[in-house]
């Protein structure tokens, strides 16, 4: 069987898009490994009907969404191989093997937290890297700031919006100009430009930070900077070219250089966002998949 289109990856993206392939009447596969990015996240907020939901709660229902279109197949699999021949592509699992026309890549990203002691156990919980996301539960807090890049000015911005008190931390670097000093002295935030080394607390909750000079600095919150990459294994038989950031290049409908090879939402991105953003890409791109898959049949003879 040749499917019409394959998602890999089964979050707000990929659901998305397999709820607009369902619609279209599209014969669709769904391969997901059922390990979210956000699975460490106890509740997901900012998506209209759906704030303060759980992530898994949330995949459960657009699954469940999906489940009602029968042009649509859901697997639980892990994709390792992509290829292409003939203008199909052939999608190899742990499991098994499958071919199709396009193949939407709806994976979301690779994380990698900060190498800072028990940052595992407060992640999620008391310790975000989203303020968009997560600043409205963490209000009237005193929350530090740990950035060692230039967009930690850009962080403390919005967490001040929140927070009672912010702290920033630089993690090791002096990243920050004499303007950025100078204006952070003015509003009487206080930096640290040692190495955080750890993390103290207990039941998801945060407490202090342990700094390479031997302090400790109180908090009861933070935002903190994430590592996330696109370099999935399945993608290295395609030469799919990469911009210099390393975020997989796409033209404006969501392609990239190999024709019928599409991505969407934080795969596309290459940044964490929020569910609804994820979800109303997919959806979008699903969309412009299906137009290119009607314009060649209208056309062919």
């Amino acid at each position: 069987m040749v499917y019409e289109a394959i998602i890999i990856g089964g979050g707000p993206a990929g659901l998305s898009a397999a709820l607009n392939f369902g619609r279209g009447m599209r014969h669709t596969l769904v391969i997901d490994d059922h390990n979210p990015r956000n699975q460490v996240t106890d509740e997901s907020h900012g998506y209209l009907t759906q704030d303060s939901i759980s992530p898994s709660l949330f995949r459960q229902r657009a699954a469940n969404d999906v489940k009602k279109y029968d042009a649509v197949e859901q697997i639980h699999d892990r994709v390792i191989d992509i290829m292409k021949q003939d203008q199909l592509f052939y999608v190899t699992t742990q499991n098994s093997s499958y071919t199709a026309q396009q193949v939407l890549i709806a994976t979301g990203l690779r994380e990698s937290l900060p190498t800072i002691d028990n940052i595992e156990n407060f992640y999620g919980k008391s310790v975000f890297y989203c303020p968009w996301c997560d600043g409205y539960e963490m209000r009237n807090k005193t929350l530090a700031i740990i950035n060692p890049t230039q967009a930690i000015m850009h962080l403390a911005k919005i967490v001040t919006n929140f927070a009672k008190e912010i702290i920033l931390f630089t993690d090791g670097t002096d990243i920050l100009d004499q303007a950025d000093k100078q204006l952070l002295k003015k509003k009487q935030i206080s930096i640290y430009y040692q190495k955080v080394l750890g993390m103290k607390g207990q039941h998801g909750e945060v407490t202090a930070l342990q700094l390479d000079n031997g302090i400790e600095i109180p908090i009861e919150g933070a935002f903190t900077y994430v590592h996330w990459d696109t370099d999935f294994g399945f993608l290295q038989s395609l030469q799919v070219e990469r911009e210099e950031s390393g975020k997989l290049k796409v033209d404006s409908l969501g392609q990239t250089n190999i024709p019928g090879l599409f991505v969407a939402g934080e795969s596309k991105e290459n940044f964490a966002g929020q569910l609804i953003d994820a979800a109303a890409n997919g959806g979008m791109t699903a969309k412009m998949m299906m137009m290119q898959q009607f314009e060649k049949e209208f056309t062919s003879d």
